[in-house]
């Protein structure tokens, strides 16, 4: 049966945080013992397979399905998978009540975009789901909006769903007008803050996001406090910064519990959205020590060298984003330069520092990946960081650039090639050419290799 997916597709893409080896990562600094490299994954609310394909085409030895109720985006997936030829990936148009069981179990599932969407008994649904199928020390990926900012969203939402307005287009007129007509110096800056978040988006998110029929925010505590009625609890926020760099700490909080700190980190810092991390309630969780785990982890670096100081600091620069850093430490500069020429590959953390690793250089390593300029991995991926003799690009990233600019990368992240030429070259590259034989200069394959759109 049709529904409001089918009739307006909803705009799909891959995220980052919901890769396997993210969650691994952050599964490990904690203290479990994840499943890596070859595992199980479970995308409930898929769409198109937009975040799902591209693991299957990275993660050859793993599996993956995807679940939606909507069955015209399935049908779109089908036939990217069809067209790539992919085995390890299997999308259905089902509803999360007949589940079959023969499907599972998984050791990672994921639910991006879904949680504040369903009305609370399918959020149920999906919470028992989990409780069968979710392996031993498996993880659970859930996003979705959060109080206090949450009461915002939903005021904007009650006004755009004003009757009278029977399109995006109308509802946002009619936001613009509230705006107009508003006197409160507080509610006028609310208004244009809305405004400018909803100018900016794709009016298909707006019709589902705030247009749809279900729509609920939660108090994060609320919500872990459902999720522990199925056996599972808190893990993480899936955004390393979150994990290793919090804006206030637990004693500056003064909270008896978990759950309590975490609605409390809401409170203060105005929370509207949350990317939660779950795991079976029987799993110890230790949210120390996360330097002394380091080593059992791999690192990789996109940090470039700029200068060196006169005292002996260096200044590196995020090659594949904002941010630069400025270090002194000699095991922390020798393992940046070395990694530096390996991107996008990794290397693991043991084999990069001495057997007995000075403590700050571990902790500088966690600071670096909290602000997003190193990235922790649990295992390696499959992007190649050096041209090979006969060089092969990502089937996904060939077959998208044949219809546009936006590639998805190996490292399941997004890159834009907006020249023609530039996506035909990358269409050449399909292992039957040698590099020597590419009318195109060693920089520009290079280029693509640092992209990670090239396989190992």
């Amino acid at each position: 049966m049709s529904n409001t997916y089918d009739q307006v597709l909803y705009p799909s893409k891959a995220f980052q945080d919901t890769h396997p080896d993210r969650l691994a990562t952050v599964a490990a600094l904690h203290g479990l013992q994840p499943p890596t490299r070859a595992c199980r994954v479970l995308d409930v609310g898929c769409g198109d397979g937009s975040n799902l394909i591209p693991l299957a085409v990275a993660l050859p030895g793993s599996h993956f399905v995807g679940i939606d109720l909507a069955a015209r985006p399935i049908a779109i997936g089908q036939g990217t998978i069809a067209r790539l030829g992919l085995s390890n990936v299997e999308l259905h148009a089902l509803d999360i009540l007949d589940f079959p069981a023969h499907l599972g179990p998984f050791d990672y599932i994921i639910a991006h975009g879904f949680c504040s969407w369903v009305p609370p008994f399918v959020l149920d649904a999906f919470f028992a789901l989990c409780q069968r199928h979710l392996s031993p020390h498996g993880v659970v990926f859930a996003s979705y909006n959060t109080y206090p900012e949450g009461h915002l969203r939903e005021a904007t939402r009650r006004i755009l769903r004003h009757p009278g307005a029977d399109s995006v287009a109308g509802a946002k007129a009619y936001l613009a007008t509230v705006r107009q007509q508003a006197t409160n110096p507080v509610w006028t800056t609310i208004l244009d803050s809305e405004i400018e978040r909803l100018n900016a988006r794709d009016e298909n998110v707006t019709y589902h996001d705030e247009l749809g029929g279900a729509y609920h925010c939660f108090y994060v505590a609320h919500f872990l406090e459902r999720a522990a009625a199925f056996g599972l609890q808190f893990l993480s926020e899936a955004k390393l910064r979150a994990v290793l760099s919090p804006p206030f700490s637990r004693e500056a909080l003064a909270q008896p519990n978990e759950a309590a700190y975490q609605q409390a980190l809401d409170f203060a810092t105005f929370q509207g959205f949350r990317r939660t991390l779950l795991c079976r309630a029987e799993n110890p969780v230790d949210r120390d020590g996360f330097a002394g785990r380091l080593p059992e982890l791999l690192l990789a670096s996109p940090l470039r060298f700029v200068s060196r100081s006169a005292n002996g600091g260096e200044t590196f620069r995020n090659e594949r984003g904002p941010g630069q850093a400025e270090l002194n430490h000699p095991q922390l500069l020798a393992l940046l330069h070395q990694l530096e020429s390996l991107w996008p590959q990794a290397r693991p953390i043991a084999s990069l520092l001495p057997p007995d690793p000075d403590p700050a250089v571990l902790n500088q390593i966690l600071a670096l990946a909290a602000a997003g300029l190193v990235a922790l991995r649990s295992f390696e991926l499959p992007a190649a960081s050096a041209p090979a003799r006969y060089p092969v690009a990502s089937p996904l990233a060939r077959l998208q650039a044949s219809s546009g600019p936006l590639l998805t990368t190996l490292l399941h992240t997004h890159v834009q090639i907006e020249e023609a030429a530039g996506r035909q070259f990358l269409q050449l590259l399909d292992g039957t050419r040698a590099a020597s034989s590419l009318a195109v200069g060693g920089e520009t394959l290079k280029a693509l290799y640092r992209m990670g759109l090239m396989i190992a």
